[in-house]
């Protein structure tokens, strides 16, 4: 098993190593392993996985459990099994395979499109159904919906085959010969490529054209040239975008709703791209492209390449594992490829042993020459092994020499018998080095912006100061909460204002230098203390109220160092009293912005206590109208056989109009009253069905059984209709006559009178 890395990423090649032939004993074959360390290592995960001289098409079931592969020569169809992970059967054909479709989960039904123009259907038995399209086939396609098998090819018609009816429909007209064609399973749209480097898009329901998609010309614009582009691949990364692939080499991400692509991205080598792939993962989607030299895997989002297979033979096809990193090739060689890529994605189920295999592979590395050694002429001078050059034992190699393990061991301790004592004082020197390093406290050197270092730089120091300055637990506290403040150098809602030139503080402009004293003033005061959220939205409200009254000049609190008002006026003289004044200023306002916290905070309790007797009196108004509602008493009565609850509530209920007045009447005399009230002023009563009068209707649905027994009775029905139409009657006219009885009539009766 060959590794080979790419951008980090981790590719193993699983079909590399020594074929070892079927005649072999084992014995033989241990005997081999033990000497070659190729042999050793080399893996075969799907037994027989090869074809006589080329292969073809690889594709796997949509239930994961088998493999389809095509090649050639003659012309082979072979199906692998991968819970065994063996060859189940194989199948000659009469031409090579273009494109294979299975059409059921399993292997049991699967669609070849061949060269010459046969389709051929197979079933478990064998080959089931072979018919010819009109032309060359190129590709096909199949919607589960409408159970249509679409067909392209050399002319431009996209030829429709039913596969319930089993018959030929009407083809859609194209502009141009067509290359490739793809459906949509979420919207059902029929993509086709042509030989003109236009997409069409066709809708099978209204069979119209939807769409075109110009893609040469977006490729001519790109490289810069004109010349002639096909389609020669489409794949749908979801209902939405689509990749295109051209046949000079470039992949254009497009989006259905937008003419012009989203992305380009080029191969760099002239090929057609034969096929393309997307791969969804949590971190970013992954586009898997391949021409016949390469497959590059590169991100979806901005082109960036990822890693990428090549291989000596064309590449001709290739399909991957679902929700894995394993991906199958079909090449211009015997043996088909096998490839395994962890970041991917996991091993498959039936080989889920090769996760520990690229776990050990990572941890130890494996030396190429595990018995020699490799020294230069200087070192060989210094063992007194110079005499050797040019004999047997050495290998010359570049700059130097190859010599036997065990020869240089026994000339080392000959000709350096304190080599040992040499190499152990080195080591304790290395040690003690090591450990002066760790002990010595190194400045980590932070990396500032490109854009706005200045402010950079100020707010790191601001944050280291005021962790160095914090003693009492508070003060830890708070310094805490400064560098959270200032951490949003790391912080991506701020990410432009020290990347992009538009947010760059012009240090020229008249308002920079107008605000530089204060800056340098507050930069003398030392670090600004940044508190909790809640304090600092109560110093704010407390410096605008005292900013309103006094008309102070004093800085908001949660501003930068160096930010200030744009009206602001400042004296120069200001800027020069002592430290003393200043830390009085600080101790003034700090009692003053307490008293406003305090009055703010008793002015919410009180708030807070008003609501709470508002909620009280409000609940208490509830509580009396429903006691005011409430009923009395209830009676029970009895109902007739002939009687309605509606009609013993409304000419028997009274109800009373108010506490105070003890006349009262009939619940149906008080609804009409209330009806011709209502009609005077025009008001709609919808609910006018009193308490206890209501009606509820339910349906209750047939149970499968009575349901199936129905349809039996129906069917029967109509099966002894049909019967009576087509049975004849027995009293219908004979208008045939009845045959005569051969030979001679009267043999019988000469017979008798003998």
């Amino acid at each position: 098993m060959e590794v080979s890395t790419v951008n980090d990423v981790k590719i193993y090649n699983l079909s590399a190593g020594k074929s070892l032939p079927e005649w072999m004993s084992s014995r033989t074959r241990r005997k081999l392993e033990q000497r070659n360390t190729d042999v050793r290592q080399r893996i075969q995960l799907i037994q027989d996985f090869e074809m006589p001289d080329v292969s073809n098409t690889v594709n796997i079931t949509p239930d994961g459990k088998y493999v389809w592969a095509s090649g050639n020569y003659k012309p082979w169809l072979r199906c692998y099994d991968l819970n065994n992970l063996s060859l189940k059967f194989e199948r000659g054909l009469d031409a090579d395979v273009i494109k294979l479709i299975p059409l059921s989960d399993d292997y049991s039904k699967v669609v070849i499109l061949e060269e010459e123009r046969w389709i051929e259907m197979h079933a478990m038995l064998g080959r089931y159904f072979r018919m010819r399209m009109p032309c060359q086939g190129r590709d096909m396609a199949l919607s589960e919906e409408s159970s249509d098998l679409y067909l392209v090819g050399s002319k431009s018609e996209v030829y429709r085959f039913n596969l319930e009816q089993g018959c030929w429909l009407t083809p859609f007209e194209s502009t141009a010969p067509l290359n490739c064609v793809q459906v949509c399973t979420e919207h059902q749209l029929i993509c086709c490529g042509t030989t003109n480097g236009v997409v069409e898009a066709w809708d099978h329901r209204d069979k119209s054209l939807c769409g075109t998609l110009d893609a040469g010309s977006s490729v001519n614009s790109h490289i810069g040239e004109n010349q002639k582009v096909a389609v020669t691949s489409v794949a749908f990364s979801d209902p939405l975008h689509i990749g295109v692939g051209t046949s000079t080499g470039q992949i254009l991400i497009y989006d259905l709703r937008a003419r012009r692509p989203l992305l380009i991205k080029d191969h760099n080598n002239e090929l057609p791209i034969n096929k393309l792939d997307f791969i969804k993962r949590d971190d970013g989607d992954v586009v898997a492209s391949m021409d016949s030299r390469m497959m590059k895997l590169w991100h979806e989002e901005d082109g960036s390449p990822m890693a990428a297979i090549e291989n000596t033979c064309p590449l001709n096809d290739f399909c991957r594992f679902p929700n894995s990193g394993m991906f199958f090739f079909a090449n211009e060689a015997p043996k088909m490829l096998q490839y395994f890529i962890p970041q991917l994605g996991p091993a498959p189920k039936w080989c889920s042993y090769l996760e520990n295999l690229t776990e050990e592979m990572e941890e130890t590395e494996t030396t190429v020459y595990d018995n020699y050694r490799f020294v230069t002429k200087k070192q060989l001078d210094d063992l007194g092994l110079s005499g050797l050059i040019g004999t047997n034992v050495l290998r010359a190699y570049m700059h130097g020499y190859f010599i036997d393990a065990r020869l240089y061991n026994k000339a080392q301790t000959q000709m350096q018998p304190f080599a040992y004592e040499k190499y152990k004082d080195e080591k304790i020197k290395s040690m003690i080095a090591d450990e002066r390093e760790e002990s010595a406290v190194k400045k980590k050197v932070e990396k500032l912006p490109a854009v706005n270092k200045a402010l950079a730089a100020r707010l790191r120091d601001e944050a280291s100061a005021a962790n160095q300055k914090a003693e009492t637990k508070k003060e830890k506290k708070k310094s805490k909460k400064s560098d959270a403040a200032t951490s949003l150098l790391a912080d991506d809602r701020f990410k432009k204002l020290f990347e992009s030139e538009d947010f760059e503080v012009d240090e020229t402009s008249e308002q920079f230098l107008k605000n530089a004293s204060i800056a340098q003033k507050m930069k003398a005061k030392g670090p600004v203390e940044v508190e909790s959220e809640g304090e600092e939205s109560e110093d704010n409200d407390a410096s605008d109220s005292e900013n309103e009254a006094s008309g102070s000049d004093s800085e908001p609190k949660g501003s930068a160092s160096w930010m200030v008002e744009e009206n602001r006026e400042v004296d120069m003289a200001s800027d020069l009293e002592s430290a003393s004044s200043d830390e009085d200023i600080d101790q003034s306002l700090k009692a003053k912005r307490a008293k406003v916290r305090a009055a703010k905070k008793s002015e919410r309790n009180i708030q807070k206590s008003q609501k709470y007797d508002e909620r009280k009196e409000a609940k208490k108004i509830r509580k009396e109208q429903r006691q005011l509602s409430k009923p009395s008493k209830f009676v029970l009565h009895s109902i007739g056989t002939g009687e309605t609850t509606r009609k013993f509530v409304d000419e028997t209920v009274a109800v009373r109009d108010d506490a105070d007045n003890k006349d009262s009447m009939a619940l149906g005399a008080r609804k009409r009253a209330t009806a011709r009230s209502d009609r005077k002023t025009k008001k709609v009563n919808d609910d006018d069905v009193p308490f206890g009068g209501r009606e509820m209707t339910f349906t209750i649905s047939k149970r499968d059984k009575d349901l199936r027994a129905e349809a039996a009775k129906t069917k029967q029905a109509a099966h002894a209709a049909e019967r009576k139409e087509v049975s004849r009657r027995p009293n219908a006219l004979v208008t045939k006559g009845l045959k005569k009885l051969p030979g001679n009539v009267n043999v019988g009766k000469r017979q008798n009178t003998f």
